[in-house]
């Protein structure tokens, strides 16, 4: 008995702040709402506005951008920074610490700091390219076939080092010997890393992976505060369109569809990872 009333507070917790929420907007996603007094049930109105509306669309493709993006140049960074201080680079406590330094920086700061970094005159890329001989007028954050790749790059800073520290302590769990055994075999660095390193570590490779898709499908506060989502909609991923539909529109209903939506392709996405890389294990 006495542990049961132990989960009671976590319980009620998890459903005043996670359930009561989550199906509020279910709700209000069948519904219009301006943000005071009833919501007026419109039926699935709103999910047949999603599937006719180009912006939607292209704002689920961009999201399908910068996740594969995000997430897979997170990944396979943190990989290889994990891998280079579990095995003994040089100064690797100090590179532990400055890799990880960029997480702990407020989402919003970080995105103003690159914003920032991006401006055509001002900005310290412009300038670095212009020392160098390769221009210093592009404009970044206005052109729709580069915005994207500079909030991408600007996510993946923020984000791997995380990633770095999960991995660098699966592979910490590694017995030294194996390392030894498969050196003295004459088994190079890379093949270590891909042959024993990443198979024995897999199921925190598939968290990570998990995470980190989660992490950029739901990126809003790097890429509102570089870009609000524009040039256009070029970099409007689609946490960031809910933002608009929501509070700048006060379409309460289409964004809570939206929203929906979104959850529902991110759930989508983060069972598939998580089955690929099961599936891989026991491959294993």
């Amino acid at each position: 008995m006495f542990p049961v009333l132990c989960l009671i507070p976590g319980l009620v917790l998890v459903a005043v702040f996670v359930a009561y929420p989550v199906l509020e907007s279910v709700h209000v996603s069948f519904g219009s709402w301006d943000g005071v007094g009833a919501v007026v049930f419109r039926g699935v109105q709103n999910y047949v506005r999603l599937v006719s509306d180009g912006v939607f669309g292209s704002s689920l493709v961009t999201s399908l951008e910068f996740f594969l993006l995000v997430t897979a140049f997170t990944v396979a960074i943190a990989v290889l920074l994990a891998n280079a201080i579990s095995r003994g680079v040089p100064g690797g406590g100090f590179f532990r610490v400055v890799w990880f330094l960029p997480v702990i920086v407020p989402t919003t700061v970080s995105g103003v700091f690159w914003a920032s970094a991006f401006q055509p005159t001002t900005g310290i890329v412009n300038t670095l390219l212009g020392a160098v001989g390769l221009g210093s007028a592009h404009a970044w954050l206005a052109e729709g076939s580069t915005v994207l790749y500079c909030v991408a790059f600007a996510a993946i800073w923020t984000q791997a080092g995380y990633a770095m520290l999960l991995l660098l302590g699966a592979m910490e769990t590694i017995p030294p010997e194996v390392h030894e055994a498969a050196e003295l075999d004459g088994v190079g660095p890379v093949a270590r890393l891909f042959r024993i390193t990443l198979p024995i570590i897999l199921p925190m490779l598939g968290t990570v992976t998990v995470l980190m898709a989660v992490f950029s499908f739901n990126a809003f506060g790097i890429v509102y505060a570089m870009t609000q989502g524009g040039p256009g909609n070029a970099s409007a991923i689609l946490p960031v369109l809910v933002y608009k539909e929501s509070f700048l529109q006060q379409d309460y209903g289409y964004g809570s569809a939206t929203a929906v939506v979104t959850c529902l392709v991110v759930g989508a996405i983060g069972i598939a990872v998580l089955r690929l890389f099961r599936r891989q294990a026991m491959e294993a």
